[in-house]
């Protein structure tokens, strides 16, 4: 891939050009110089204590981001705007008070719960928008994306093609059960599993059990495994849940290897995963803690020295947006469509790596790895995703739900 120069004289040099060429009421990006490189930002995300699923990982990425720009001569205006994943109502209030300010682009979206009912509005504007969720819904033909919408995060149905085929080719699973979430999430990568699961002969799945979102107790479930006799489970779940239904299947003997997504690995984070590490495997969006590139040792080392912790997919890709919305403002200027225009033509190597598929989906790989008893990961195998046509992403020509998964 082409690596973006991102502060070049060239770029300095394209910025000033534009300045002259700021759309009316874009004086707020300008901060007030005259001139320099500046970029306006706002992200609507918590930090830890503002709910009970809030991390600080968004915020410390862009924080990060602002401090390397700052140091390479940017002027950067960047604000956080409280908003969770689980509330639509205070995402949109927070796109709006965002929309008010007239950034050059906004972060926000951060679950599927707030994308499906809040991207409509958003695409309904022209302000260049980085989700952190994606959803099929939010493609940019789907009924909650657009041309200003860019997705930060594998699809579903693409990160679950890959989790099926590692769970029956590699990890042999043969009786899998499943877990899924009773919001659109696990619809979803239930019809994903259902349609490609015949590709694999003698892997099957014996049982799905499904439970609410803030389930606290998974006693049910986990005696369901255990009486089905599986030998694997794919989780499509919460946070809490999942950490919840870890914690039970071990306490009932099921001590047979667990996949799931990003939501998996937050558990873990989050310390509500009390046993069995070992048997935890993980498919995420990046990992840059087992990343090798050089950009990504770099950003690890600087997040843990300003931050004391280690980076997740989170953290890398908000900060990888900043610096992609740098870029854009770099070569566009402080104009929302040029600046879309510039987004959409997006490959950059950054801490993750992007390029846009045409449906506004940026990411490119999914990498599984597990957990050992310690704590610490192992690398296992890195997929390269593949372009999903619009024709097998039903939702992007139907009505969309009004609820689905959060980041992971």
């Amino acid at each position: 891939m082409v690596r973006h120069c991102r502060f070049a004289a060239v770029a300095a040099a394209l910025c000033v050009v534009a300045a002259a060429l700021v759309a009316p009421g874009a004086a707020s990006a300008q901060s007030g110089t005259s001139g320099g490189k500046t970029l306006h930002i706002i992200g609507a995300y918590e930090r830890q204590g503002e709910s009970t699923l809030a991390s600080n990982n968004f915020d410390d990425g862009a924080r990060l981001a602002v401090k390397d720009l700052e140091k390479q001569g940017w002027t950067i205006n960047y604000e956080r705007i409280p908003s969770g994943g689980t509330n639509a109502t205070q995402m949109e209030q927070a796109f709006l008070a965002a929309q008010a300010k007239n950034p050059d682009a906004f972060i926000g979206l951060t679950s599927s719960n707030t994308f499906i009912p809040v991207g409509p509005k958003v695409a309904a504007t022209d302000l260049p928008t980085f989700a952190t969720a994606s959803p099929t819904e939010g493609v940019k033909t789907g009924p909650a994306g657009g041309d200003n919408i860019f997705l930060l995060r594998p699809l579903n149905e693409q990160t679950y093609e890959k989790a099926i085929d590692y769970a029956c080719k590699t990890m042999k699973m043969k009786k899998i059960g499943l877990t899924l979430v009773n919001t659109a999430f696990g619809p979803t990568v239930q019809n994903v599993i259902d349609r490609n699961i015949g590709k694999y002969p003698g892997c099957k799945v014996v049982t799905s059990q499904t439970n609410s979102a803030t389930a606290v107790d998974m006693t049910q479930q986990a005696l369901a495994f255990k009486d089905a006799g599986v030998d694997g489970i794919i989780s499509a779940n919460f946070p809490g849940p999942i950490g919840v239904l870890v914690n039970q299947l071990r306490q009932n003997g099921v001590n047979v290897p667990i996949l799931g997504g990003a939501t998996l690995n937050l558990a873990k984070e989050a310390n509500s995963i009390t046993s069995g590490l070992q048997d935890l495997v993980v498919v995420d969006d990046c990992v840059p803690d087992l990343d090798k590139t050089k950009q990504a040792k770099k950003f690890v080392k600087a997040y843990e020295d300003e931050f004391g912790y280690i980076p997740n997919y989170a953290s890398a890709q908000v900060y990888d947006a900043v610096h992609m919305a740098a870029n854009a403002v770099a070569k566009a200027g402080h104009d929302h469509a040029k600046i879309n225009k510039a987004l959409a033509g997006t490959q950059y190597d950054g801490v993750c790596d992007y390029t846009n598929d045409k449906n506004n989906v940026l990411a490119q790989s999914v990498t599984f790895y597990r957990y050992n008893d310690d704590g610490s990961k192992k690398f296992l195998k890195t997929y390269q995703l593949e372009f999903v046509p619009n024709e097998e992403l039903g939702a992007a020509t139907t009505v969309a739900p009004t609820t689905t998964r959060p980041a992971g």
